[in-house]
C-alpha cells in the first residue's frame, strides 16, 4: 500500500469515528424540501398560497417536480457512495460484520426494495420499519444498527405522511394525540426493557426476534381488521375516482 492510499485509509477511518453531519443535512435538507412541496400543494383542510386544486394540472406538476428533487439526491447519494466504496476497495478498507458495501449493484437493489417497502407500506397503512428492519437484517446489517437505522428514517417518513394527512384533513386530532402518547410511552419502556435484556444476557438476537414477533403480529391483526371491514361494509368497497372524495 502506497502513502497515499494510507492516507485516504486513515482519512475515512477518522471520519467514520464521527457523526457525518454532511450526510445528515442532505437528508435534513430532502426532507424540508418535499415538506415545503406538500404544504405549496394544499389539500382539503389546507388551502394552498398558490392557488392549486386537487387533480389538477399544477397540482400534478407539483407532484412531479417533488418525484424530480428525491430522485436526484438519490443520484447523487448514489454516486457518493460508490466512489467511497471504489477508494475503501482500493485502500483496503477492513470491512467488519455488519458493514455494507455500497458498490454499483447494491446502491441500485438495495434503494428499489426499500422503495417497493414504502410503497407498499403507504398503501395498506403499515409502518415502512415493518419491511426495512427485516431488509437490514437479511442484508447482514449489526441488530443494533438495523434498529437505529430503521427509528432514524421512520422519523421522517412518518412525519411527512402526517403532514400529508393533516393536510388533506384526513387526521383526527383525537386520535392522533392518544395514540403520540401510547406510541412514546410504548416505545421508551420497549427501548429500555431491550437494553436491559441486551445488557445483561449479551445477546443481540433478541432484536431480530422483536422484529419478527411485531411483523407476525401486524400481518395477522390487518388481516383481521381487513375480514371484518369488508364483513362490515358487506363486502369489499366498489371503486371510485381519486378526486371524487368517496371514501
Amino acid at each position: 500500500m502506497d502513502l497515499k492510499n494510507k492516507e485516504e485509509l486513515a482519512q475515512i477511518l477518522e471520519e467514520e469515528r464521527h457523526m457525518p453531519m454532511s450526510n445528515i443535512q442532505v437528508l435534513s435538507l430532502l426532507f424540508a424540501v418535499v415538506l415545503f412541496i406538500n404544504l405549496l400543494k394544499g389539500g382539503g383542510a389546507f388551502k394552498s398560497p398558490l392557488g392549486i386544486q386537487f387533480g389538477s394540472s399544477s397540482f400534478w406538476v407539483s407532484n412531479g417536480i417533488m418525484i424530480g428533487w428525491i430522485l436526484l439526491v438519490s443520484v447523487f447519494a448514489r454516486s457518493y457512495l460508490v466512489r467511497r466504496y471504489e477508494i475503501k476497495e482500493r485502500c483496503g478498507y477492513p470491512y467488519v460484520d455488519g458493514d455494507i458495501k455500497w458498490d454499483s449493484r447494491a446502491t441500485v437493489v438495495y434503494p428499489i426494495i426499500c422503495t417497493t417497502a414504502g410503497f407498499f407500506a403507504g398503501m395498506f397503512g403499515v409502518g415502512g420499519g415493518i419491511v426495512k428492519g427485516p431488509l437490514m437484517l437479511a442484508m447482514g446489517v449489526h441488530p443494533k444498527v438495523s434498529s437505529a437505522s430503521s427509528a432514524c428514517m421512520i422519523l421522517f417518513t412518518s412525519f411527512t405522511a402526517t403532514t400529508s394527512f393533516v393536510v388533506f384533513g384526513l387526521l383526527d386530532m383525537e386520535y392522533a394525540a392518544i395514540c403520540l402518547v401510547l406510541g412514546f410511552v410504548a416505545t421508551l419502556v420497549g427501548q429500555i426493557g431491550l437494553f436491559y435484556l441486551m445488557e445483561r444476557f449479551q445477546r443481540n438476537s433478541y432484536i431480530a426476534f422483536s422484529i419478527g414477533g411485531i411483523v407476525l403480529l401486524s400481518a395477522f391483526l390487518m388481516t383481521i381488521q381487513s375480514l371484518l371491514s369488508m364483513a362490515d361494509s358487506g363486502g369489499p368497497r366498489p371503486p371510485s375516482g381519486l378526486c371524487t372524495g368517496k371514501q
